[in-house]
């Protein structure tokens, strides 16, 4: 799979330590956000380090390498932006945001909507890393869910950790800048058929199913899907700030109703 390449470069400053190290903190205060009995200790053993070197990093009384940058970077899987603000990546490098990009053959193995659903579920108060009980959440069957976790945590993006399951990515897209794969295709009818069920299944005050019909210039498409990404990612940003209470899935359609060889 496509994963967060990290570039030495010959020197790292001291305030490339200090962003490292406040982000490390946020990566354990994070954890204890979602489990209150998380401890220092249960830290120190997902990052496979003794907890009193790991107390001495985040207080900042021990001093950073390199090398224990890299290290920690890789296994708490930290951003491409993370890393360029750490000093890991050369300076100019272009990175899209926050985003982990799933690789073309990655996304193959897990374009069924519901793998998404379930790494997303993990951020939901009460949530339990049981197959039936994340089965019934989703309403699919117990074998699907119990294949699903097994081919994220394949994949990495799922692990477990502390009797519960942690997406190792905060933010992961599956957009590329290439042709549209059959399993982006078969993920994208996936979607849109759950969204044609809503309309009559779901009550009206849980969801906004709109559309707009309008002429356009086409030579504006590429600012278009810009505007789009943002708008998505802003929105996301929105709502997953606060209490985390259902899992929700977001479709914009934007797709001409002329014939264009007529």
């Amino acid at each position: 799979m496509e994963t967060n390449a990290i570039t030495n470069r010959q020197t790292i400053t001291e305030d490339d330590k200090v962003r490292f190290r406040l982000w490390l903190q946020r990566q354990f205060t994070e954890r204890c956000k979602k489990n209150p009995k998380y401890s220092l200790r249960a830290f120190a053993k997902f990052v496979k380090m003794d907890a009193s070197s790991l107390s001495q990093i985040l207080s900042g009384k021990r001093d950073l390498s390199k090398k224990m940058i890299e290290r920690l970077s890789s296994i708490l899987t930290a951003t491409p932006k993370d890393l360029k603000s750490f000093g890991m990546l050369p300076r100019g490098t272009d990175v899209d945001g926050d985003f982990y990009q799933v690789g073309v053959d990655s996304f193959a193995v897990i374009s069924d909507w519901y793998h998404y659903a379930i790494m997303e579920l993990t951020f939901v108060d009460g949530f339990q890393a049981d197959a039936k009980w994340i089965s019934r959440k989703l309403n699919i069957t117990v074998e699907e869910t119990k294949a699903a976790i097994e081919r994220l945590k394949r994949l990495g993006l799922l692990v477990d950790e502390n009797k519960s399951f942690l997406k190792t990515n905060r933010l992961i897209t599956n957009h590329a800048q290439v042709n549209t794969s059959g399993a982006h295709k078969e993920l994208q009818r996936q979607l849109l058929l759950k969204a044609l069920n809503a309309i009559e299944e779901c009550p009206q005050e849980d969801k906004d199913i709109t559309s707009m019909t309008m002429a356009i210039d086409v030579a504006k498409l590429d600012e278009a899907r810009s505007l789009i990404r943002r708008f998505r990612r802003d929105l996301c940003a929105l709502l997953e700030d606060g209490e985390q209470s259902q899992v929700y899935n977001l479709g914009v359609q934007l797709f001409p109703l002329t014939d264009k060889s007529k």
